[in-house]
C-alpha cells in the first residue's frame, strides 16, 4: 500500500483496550482529527491527548501521544512508566500498521508503557 503523511488527514473513530498484566478492558473510545500528522483532543474523562505521526515503513506509522490529565477531575489519574499513579503528563509511543478495510483507512497496533499494553484501532470515518 505505502502511505504518505498527508494521506492520514481526516477524522478517525478511536477504540482502545488496555491490560496491566490481566485481561484486556475497554479503555477509551472517541473521535479525533488528524491534520498534518498531528491530533489534539479531550476525551470523556477530561484528559488532553496530543499525538504526532510519522512514517516508519511502507505500511507503518509511528505514533507518539502525550496524555495530560491535569484538567480532568481531581480523582482521575494515569499510570507512569513505573506503574505509579500520576497527574503529570505521560508520553506513549508505538507503531501502527496501516491497512484498508471495507474501503476505510485503519491504523492498528499496540503501545507498551511500563507493564501496561494498550491495543489501539483508529478507523477513518471521512477524509
Amino acid at each position: 500500500m505505502g502511505i504518505k503523511l498527508e494521506e492520514l488527514d481526516g477524522r478517525y473513530e478511536i477504540r482502545s483496550e488496555t491490560s496491566d498484566g490481566g485481561p484486556y478492558r475497554i479503555n477509551g473510545d472517541g473521535v479525533t482529527e488528524v491534520k498534518d500528522g498531528r491530533t489534539y483532543r479531550k476525551d470523556q474523562n477530561g484528559f488532553i491527548w496530543e499525538s504526532r505521526f510519522s512514517i516508519s515503513g511502507k505500511d507503518k506509522i509511528m505514533l507518539e501521544s502525550t496524555l495530560d490529565p491535569s484538567l480532568a477531575d481531581e480523582d482521575f489519574f494515569i499510570k507512569d512508566n513505573k506503574n505509579n499513579l500520576t497527574r503529570e503528563k505521560v508520553t506513549y509511543k508505538g507503531e501502527l500498521i496501516v491497512r484498508e478495510e471495507r474501503g476505510r483507512l485503519v491504523l492498528r497496533g499496540e503501545i507498551k508503557h511500563g507493564i501496561v499494553t494498550t491495543r489501539i484501532t483508529m478507523t477513518r470515518i471521512n477524509a
